[in-house]
């Protein structure tokens, strides 16, 4: 479990504070998915959010980077049947499950329905920041963390 100097459980910010070499730069690199003109914030949140719950993390569950509208969020297991998400947001979150389970199984089709709503720099903006939320959603489940948050600089 990653702990703070008062022996509390660390939040994801302060478990990388111990990580001098790459903490900063991870938290900067994680911080520029939620300002990027290519793929909405609130679609990139719902994709964190799919992934959280794949990976059965309460703690990345419960942590909000961007509000959405809280049907999306109770909805969002049963997205492929639901109206309340767009073909945009869904095209990303089926590709966010087989990211997932095998990332190197999204397929062609997978790829190009999210290329029809934010083009190939979407697509690879979308791939690079479900790689990190990965990543970090399960450092979180492995050091025990109090929080997803990623404290600002």
């Amino acid at each position: 479990m990653a702990e703070t100097a008062a022996g509390h459980k660390a939040s994801y910010g302060e478990a990388v504070e111990a990580l001098p070499e790459i903490g900063r730069q991870f938290a900067a690199l994680y911080r520029s998915f939620w300002s990027l003109e290519s793929v909405p914030a609130e679609t990139l949140e719902l994709c964190r959010l799919r992934l959280a719950q794949l990976l059965d993390s309460d703690v990345a569950w419960r942590f909000e980077e961007v509000s959405l509208a809280s049907r999306q969020r109770d909805e969002l297991s049963r997205w492929p049947d639901n109206d309340g998400f767009s073909p945009a947001q869904k095209a990303c979150l089926e590709l966010t499950e087989m990211h997932a389970m095998d990332a190197r199984s999204i397929t062609d089709a997978q790829a190009d329905a999210v290329k029809l709503h934010f083009g190939e720099v979407g697509f690879v903006a979308l791939v690079q920041a479900l790689g990190v939320f990965d990543a970090m959603i399960r450092l979180g489940l492995i050091w025990d963390l109090s929080s997803m948050k990623v404290d600002q600089p």
